[in-house]
């Protein structure tokens, strides 16, 4: 095994560090924990998702569109799947609208985010933002994933600070605003 001291790479056993003294020489030192493994645990419980209510004439007017659109697609293709399958969605749509949100606990804690009995390991996501929703304020974690859907824990304004600070030891901020689908999911008070 050839010894080259002028190697960039240096073996490093688990548990130290190698700092370089200003003469070139190596000193060894114990590693100082993470900065993860100092975080304590913030935990709040909230709505798992914003309520929008429906009157009978949103679901009147849910009941016709999707019979229009039935309809055009049965006389435009002919099909009976695809036909089927508007009512089908329709119908999803309706009871998806009629769900009331549960009560559910968040917690940030050095492994990740829980929420209820799902957990969330850090390394899933890229960034984090905050967005206003009425009353209620959320926190996105954007997913490293192309086809992962981010991940909002609902929280109370005055709570802000505590999470976002608890979250940024692990993640970085990202100013975003809502996307499209975001958008018109409020517009349709889905």
């Amino acid at each position: 095994m050839n010894n080259d001291e002028n190697s960039p790479w240096e073996y490093k056993p688990e548990g130290t560090e190698s700092d370089v003294e200003d003469d070139g020489a190596v000193r060894e030192t114990a590693s100082e924990p993470s900065p993860a493994s100092k975080t304590s645990t913030v935990s709040w419980q909230a709505v798992e998702f914003i309520e929008h209510p429906h009157n009978s004439g949103w679901y009147g007017a849910l009941v016709f569109l999707t019979a229009t659109l039935t309809a055009l697609v049965y006389f435009l293709t002919k099909d009976y799947i695809a036909t089927g399958t508007i009512p089908i969605v329709g119908i999803i749509v309706a009871v998806f609208a009629g769900h009331k949100p549960g009560v559910v606990r968040y917690e940030i804690a050095s492994s990740g985010l829980k929420i209820g009995e799902k957990s969330y390991p850090y390394r899933l996501f890229k960034s984090f933002s905050v967005l206003q929703e009425g009353d209620l304020s959320s926190v996105n974690l954007f997913p490293l994933k192309r086809f992962m859907p981010p991940i909002a824990a609902y929280f109370e304004p005055a709570d802000q600070d505590k999470i976002t600070n608890a979250l940024g030891e692990h993640l970085p901020y990202e100013e975003r605003k809502m996307d499209s689908i975001d958008r018109l999911s409020r517009r349709l008070r889905l």
